[in-house]
């Protein structure tokens, strides 16, 4: 995944007010998802849907996270 899309995933978020807390921009800006996805869904994870992680577990997406509207 490149920064960018994850970027544009998080500015999308602020735009349309679903994303607020300072706090939670900066924590999203430092560190995406894809460090904690299995390498076959790490092109998406600046998608914005619960992706796959094994064991039939899934990964919340990013606009269910807490910190979030």
């Amino acid at each position: 995944m490149e920064k960018r899309a994850w970027e544009k995933l998080i500015q999308r978020l602020i735009e349309e007010g679903i994303l607020r807390s300072p706090a939670v921009i900066r924590a999203m800006r430092r560190v995406s998802r894809e460090p904690f996805l299995p390498e076959k869904v790490k092109s998406y994870a600046a998608v914005d849907s619960p992706l796959p992680i094994g064991y039939e577990q899934t990964i919340s997406a990013p606009l269910d996270w807490p910190g979030t509207d």
